[in-house]
């Protein structure tokens, strides 16, 4: 019995090397905006009865979300450049953008390439979601009742945009990338890429109105690099 025990402790060691492990350091990103404020619209949702009481307050724009502070909200942050030719699995975890009070929620998240995405419709109303993909081959489809899901992938790496095309102020996008070093940023304009492999990148800033800003940065095994985004007005 001691053999044997001693062969399954073997085994177990063998195995637990031959699993990759995720270490490194992280980013610590920060987004801002120098210019003066943009406003945000409320949004007028009329054309629906439905989707103008789904909301018991009034809903602004989301395309350009800044803070009294200056900070970005939904910037996507990931690695550029400095990855190689290195490979990552694909993230079994599904992602979800779902369709409520006429909203697309979230209106910005970032996946990778191959990675599922539940598409669900919390409203008791028509919904029609049309990707506008440029580099894979897009979808258009309808989802006309409440509780209606759909899962969708994108096989290649590229930013998209998705819209409704029965309430033209619905819009979301979805940043894919091939690998799983990326973030959105939150309403204070800070988010962190974690367990990134030691070395130099290149992050990119992604907005959807403001463009795209780069920034090189190097990352330490166990520390957290910090880098500051600027978007500047046009």
């Amino acid at each position: 019995m001691k053999t044997f025990a001693a062969k399954l402790g073997a085994l177990a060691l063998v195995a637990m090397i031959a699993q990759p492990v995720l270490a490194g350091g992280s980013v610590k990103a920060k987004a801002k905006f120098d210019g003066e404020r943009p406003r945000r619209t409320v949004l007028k949702m009329d054309a629906d009865q439905y989707c103008a009481k789904a909301n018991e307050k009034k809903v602004g724009s989301e395309e350009a979300i800044v803070s009294k502070e200056g900070m970005v909200k939904n910037v996507i942050v990931y690695v550029k450049d400095g990855l190689g030719d290195a490979e990552f699995e694909v993230p079994t975890e599904k992602a979800e953008l779902n369709q409520q009070g006429c909203m697309y929620h979230p209106h910005v998240q970032a996946l990778q390439a191959k990675q599922p995405m539940i598409v669900k419709n919390s409203d008791a109303t028509l919904h029609n979601i049309h990707s506008f993909a440029e580099k894979q081959k897009a979808f258009n489809f309808a989802q006309p009742k409440q509780g209606d899901e759909k899962e969708v992938t994108f096989s290649r790496p590229e930013i998209v945009k998705i819209k409704c095309d029965v309430h033209p102020w619905m819009s979301a996008y979805v940043g894919v990338f091939d690998h799983p070093f990326h973030a959105v940023t939150e309403k204070d304009g800070d988010c962190e890429i974690a367990n990134l492999p030691p070395g130099e990148y290149t992050l990119a800033a992604w907005h959807e109105t403001f463009g795209e800003v780069e920034q090189k940065v190097t990352v330490a095994d166990g520390e957290a690099a910090e880098v500051e985004f600027v978007f500047k007005a046009k």
